[in-house]
């Protein structure tokens, strides 16, 4: 059994740890197994063997075409931008480009090709339909069953997923070119005949996918399969020589959190802007401390009126156990989420996590069990869900260990990824 893990990056994102690790553990169990990757910033992934060759080898035509084809490429996002407007938040991709050979993928001896996040024009729609070998993908958000974007606009309603994409259901926010039409249509399209063996990590995704109308009548069946968190890294340690460490006193109740790049945006999709306005009604801010990890700008650090260590972005695991550690309770404001990584983390530290009641949350956090799911978007009861989750900190970091252990056991996840690999490999076979 030969494996080849495809994902668009090797640490830049949710997908890429999660590719990673599947990867990483797969091979520590044996597996014959490679990752490839077209952006590639660690030592363990490889630069895709199957990139397409350069049609000339001289090196300054390569250097004058990547410079036209870098301003047909803004002038094409410029436009778009002009052109297209919408009030979903969240990333677009219609994957017109290919990237990859795949003659190099046919030919080759892997006995399964294993997607992961392949948007950025890794390949094109078209282009994965034309891959003859197995495919195993799994999904990192919604884009693989919706149009252009990668998750419905939850804001606004938008089921045009499990309707189909018409001229007539439109969301009236969307103007100009209906580029999740024109995608989806390509899709529906191109993979009509194309089998896949889809993996969600959450029950949501999974749900959804199988009410969309590109899917729900398929022949690519669909199962859950968390992702991996290293559970020799996440776990427990002591929180008092870690505040010592950070020079945290020791009597605060600390509060943590991950940012993102979009943090103090309206309506942004991690929901800082909504965790500001949570953090404005605590008022006994000496008894707090704040913590956040991750690329977090100077008004939204400027804005919080607790005492703040600023963390940075943290790419050692060790150290974000650590981060995790020191806290109370973590915030995850999102939107929407598949199955996150911070609520995972947090998870295996047995630290309580406050969420909203969305998306793939549910999986992990058990409302007044292993932390708290506040109302959609609601500021008063994320408040509440985190003075409880402070408030009963004992109970729910022992019962977030109990379930780590029962629903996200490492050694079950990978055995589940193996027996589905062998069962595809068999009934090739036949």
């Amino acid at each position: 059994m030969k494996i080849l893990i495809l994902n668009y990056s090797d640490n830049n994102g949710g997908a890429a740890i999660a590719s990673h690790r599947l990867f990483s553990l797969l091979k520590q169990c044996g597996i014959d197994i490679s990752f490839e990757v077209l952006e590639k910033k660690t030592t363990d992934s490889i630069q895709s063997l199957f990139t397409k060759t350069p049609f000339f080898d001289n090196i300054i035509l390569i250097r004058l075409m990547k410079k036209i084809i870098l301003r047909i490429i803004l002038y094409t996002k410029k436009k778009l931008r002009l052109d297209f407007k919408t009030s979903n938040i969240f990333l677009h991709s219609q994957n017109k480009k290919n990237s990859i050979d795949l003659d190099k993928i046919n030919t080759s001896d892997y006995d399964i090709i294993h997607f992961h996040w392949i948007n950025h024009d890794m390949f094109s729609i078209e282009a994965i339909a034309k891959i003859k070998k197995p495919i195993v993908w799994t999904m990192h958000d919604s884009w693989p069953f919706c149009g252009a974007e990668h998750h419905p606009d939850i804001l606004e309603n938008d089921i045009r997923f499990i309707q189909g994409y018409t001229k007539n259901n439109k969301p009236k926010t969307t103007f100009g070119p209906d580029i999740c039409r024109k995608t989806w249509e390509r899709k529906k399209k191109a993979w009509n005949e194309t089998k896949f063996n889809f993996i969600s990590p959450s029950n949501y995704l999974k749900d959804n996918f199988d009410k969309s109308a590109l899917f729900k009548d398929s022949k690519s069946p669909c199962i859950v399969i968390p992702n991996i968190v290293p559970e020799k890294i996440f776990r427990p340690l002591d929180k008092n020589n870690l505040k010592e460490q950070y020079q945290i006193p020791l009597h605060k109740k600390v509060i943590g959190f991950g940012a993102a790049y979009d943090i103090t945006e309206e309506k942004s999709s991690k929901g800082g802007h909504i965790l500001l306005s949570v953090l404005k009604k605590i008022t006994d801010e000496s008894n707090y401390h704040f913590v956040i990890f991750g690329n977090a700008n100077v008004a939204f650090l400027e804005a919080i009126k607790i005492p703040t260590f600023n963390a940075g972005f943290i790419s050692n695991p060790y150290i974000l156990a650590g981060i995790y550690n020191l806290c109370n309770v973590v915030v995850c404001p999102s939107l929407i989420e598949n199955l996150p990584n911070i609520c995972l983390e947090s998870l295996f530290c047995g630290i309580p996590v406050a969420a909203f009641d969305t998306g793939g949350i549910p999986d992990i956090v058990e409302h007044k069990n292993t932390g708290y799911l506040a109302k959609c978007f609601d500021i008063v009861d994320m408040y509440n869900g985190i003075m409880y989750c402070i408030n009963n900190y004992n109970e729910l970091s022992k019962n977030s260990l109990e379930k780590a252990k029962r629903d996200f056991d490492n050694y079950t996840i990978i055995k589940t990824h193996i027996k589905l690999y062998e069962t595809i490999i068999n009934n090739q076979d036949k």
